[in-house]
């Protein structure tokens, strides 16, 4: 009994599992569904146009500003897809994960349904501060294109942000003028990381270089797919949208309402647009058309009939607007050059204003090296003249030294003068012996002067002033 139990309770067990696998494996599967899909559910939320190079096309029921990739939504980061843009419209799962989008000078941007999903169909450019994405025209094909360098979208296309806040929620609080699309266009570049893996396309700037110009970690979230049409959930890291696979076999499905295409009768086209926006705002909701009783059906059909036929009465009124809406148009391109050569004149303006910034420190540096050069010299020369000072001080003492040894020179040479005559003796008076007698007589005569001598006497004998008898001394001196 016990092993019929465990053997019960294995098979409920594997039943269990078996049956949560099988579930599991059911949700992860998409749905299949048609063009149709997106003809119906698109339906209350715009009008379908019958273009002629691209067949059914949708115009969103929005005004004039807005902008696919642009307006009420954000970006983030998925751990499958990488960037992944998600929309706040109801409408959003559609338009901005199939098909491409192309802008008409008349009706605005228009979609163009698809049969792939992707996280968003933009190409990206990134350069010096800012990231920038574009929508994919209808002339891009992931088949043809291998590459974005052969794909180049209008300025009016991109939208730029700085690169900081490419992450951030509120990202529509800091796009650029898309008056300057021009000049941010001329000075970046392509980001061509184009994937296609597991039949999704992805590309988008890398999630480290955002990191690194952002400071702050990117946040990545899972992508869930949800049941039924309707506005992108995103809440606790995880964004949960409707992504059915798309039939291709779409011969047989159209539009059940369908404009015709033609810039003449645009008109009807305005007039039907006011009439729907009136039934929105009074009934809160979109206008499902296809909801109606026969009985509403025939009063749109009166009421559409009416419109003709007020709308030929006010042909010539249109016309004139239409011609004023041109003239606008034109006016508005006129003014691009404008605007072009304005910005152009900023940013020569700046430039000018950076090389006189530039020139003006240049100019400062040379004049203090000036400066440095000048106080240098000055203390060169103040130098040159101390050692001049010194040297001359140093003359002057050497030739004072000189001077005082001249002196004491001299002054002891006038004392051993002085002493020399101060200790000489007194020198005795010489006196020599008288020679010869003198011619006159005598015996001896005086020899000295010529003029002291004496005349001998009479008697015969010169006895001298101080000799006697025949001889005497005569003194010298």
């Amino acid at each position: 009994m016990k092993r019929f139990k465990a053997i019960s309770t294995s098979a409920v067990l594997l039943v269990l599992l078996f049956g949560s696998a099988l579930h599991k494996a059911t949700a992860q599967v998409s749905v299949q569904v048609s063009y149709q899909t997106f003809y119906n559910e698109l339906e209350p939320y715009g009008y379908w146009i019958d273009y002629p190079e691209y067949g059914y096309v949708w115009r969103p029921d929005i005004g004039a500003g807005f902008r696919p990739y642009s307006t009420n939504g954000h970006w983030v980061f998925t751990d499958d897809y990488g960037w992944m843009w998600v929309s706040n419209y109801s409408w959003g799962w559609a338009p901005f994960h199939y098909g491409r989008w192309f802008y008409d000078d008349y009706y605005g941007w228009l979609w163009m349904p698809g049969y792939e999903w992707s996280p968003a169909w933009v190409c990206w450019r990134s350069g010096g501060d800012y990231y920038g994405w574009a929508p994919l025209g209808p002339q891009f094909s992931i088949n043809v294109n291998l590459s974005f360098g052969r794909y180049s979208p209008p300025a009016n296309y991109w939208c730029f942000v700085d690169r900081r806040y490419i992450a951030s929620p509120r990202v529509s609080n800091y796009y650029v003028n898309v008056q300057r699309n021009t000049t941010i266009i001329n000075n970046t570049t392509i980001i061509n990381n184009y994937h296609h893996e597991r039949n999704v396309f992805r590309t988008g700037p890398g999630r480290r270089e955002v990191e690194r110009y952002s400071r702050d970690p990117i946040r990545t979230v899972a992508v869930r797919d949800a049941a039924r049409p309707g506005r992108t959930n995103y809440r606790n890291n995880e964004v949960a949208i409707y992504r059915p696979r798309v039939n291709r076999e779409n011969a047989r499905y159209a539009p059940e309402r369908v404009q015709r295409f033609s810039r003449d009768q645009r008109n009807g086209f305005a007039d039907y647009s006011a009439r729907r926006e009136n039934r929105r705002l009074e009934t809160g909701r979109p206008v499902n058309e296809r909801g109606f009783s026969d009985r509403a059906q025939q009063q749109r059909i009166a009421g559409d009939r009416n419109t003709a036929a007020e709308n030929s009465r006010r042909g010539f009124a249109e016309r004139r607007q239409q011609e004023g809406m041109i003239r606008e148009r034109n006016e508005g391109a006129s003014r691009r050059p404008i605007e072009e050569k304005r910005q152009q004149a900023q940013l020569m303006r700046e430039r000018n204003i950076r090389a006189e910034n530039d020139r003006r420190i240049v100019e400062e540096r040379n004049r203090q090296q000036r400066m440095m050069q000048e106080r240098n010299v000055q203390a060169e020369n103040s130098r040159r003249m101390f050692e001049e000072r010194n040297r001359q001080q140093r003359k002057m003492q050497e030739r004072n030294v000189q001077a005082e040894n001249s002196r004491r020179q001299f002054e002891e040479r006038r004392q051993q003068r002085e002493q020399m005559i101060r200790e000489r003796p007194q020198q005795q008076p010489q006196f020599e012996r008288r020679g010869e007698p003198n011619r006159g007589g005598g015996f001896g005569g005086f020899r000295g002067h010529p003029q002291q001598q004496r005349p001998s006497s009479q008697g015969g004998e010169d006895r001298g002033e101080r000799g006697q008898g025949r001889g005497g001394w005569m003194r010298q001196g």
